[in-house]
């Protein structure tokens, strides 16, 4: 798969934007720990899990709206890990991407872990599967499912995986919308049942004394 600079929608340079920010915060701060991704990473530092977990462990988000595997690629190419050394770093991606099958997907995020590791070889490598969208059960979680259920083996010896999938689907397979508000993006509750397996890996690596 290769890397591709984001199509701007609203002619407005956003992405470009964005990703000249996310460079010039890695020049001027540390970060122990370091998101990376889609809308899930997006928005994470606006949660209360963020600012009563996250925040005191010396983190950066450098999460975008709509962000594919290919321009997480692309970004990875130029240069949004050039001045960081962190501990930890944490990849949501592929939520976005509707129009690759599971092979291509898996093989993307192959890429983006052997592309993180290659960079920053001394920091733990954590991905997130894939969230379930929609209220009830759909296609798209069914491919999305599929797709969590081979991460494991694609990324073994490169990236850990966390399992967030089940956390946000009740029993009968539906998902609330005080968990995701719109059935796609988590509310303050969601984030909190989803980041919390995440928070307590990270925690790991940081203080391993416990």
């Amino acid at each position: 798969m290769a890397s591709r600079f984001h199509d701007e929608n609203f002619g407005d340079n956003r992405w470009k934007d964005q990703h000249e920010w996310f460079v010039a915060e890695a020049k001027d701060k540390e970060a122990d720990v370091l998101f990376l991704g889609d809308d899930h990473i997006a928005l994470l530092e606006q949660s209360l899990i963020y600012r009563d977990h996250f925040a005191p462990l010396h983190c950066l988000c450098f999460g975008a709206f709509g962000e594919e595997i290919s321009n997480l690629l692309w970004r990875l190419e130029n240069k949004i890990l050039e001045k960081l050394d962190p501990k930890v770093i944490v990849v949501s991606i592929g939520n976005c991407d509707t129009s690759l099958s599971q092979d291509e997907m898996l093989s993307g995020m192959k890429k983006i872990a052997d592309s993180i590791k290659e960079s920053k070889p001394k920091s733990k490598l954590f991905f997130l599967k894939l969230l379930p969208s929609g209220r009830r059960p759909n296609k798209r979680r069914n491919f999305v499912s599929a797709v969590n259920d081979a991460m494991e083996s694609t990324l073994k010896g490169v990236a850990e995986v966390i399992d967030v999938e089940p956390s946000i689907q009740g029993t009968s397979g539906e998902i609330d919308a005080y968990d995701m508000f719109d059935f796609v993006h988590l509310t303050h509750d969601g984030y909190r049942k989803i980041f919390d397996p995440v928070y307590v890996a990270v925690s790991a690596i940081l203080n391993p004394e416990g």
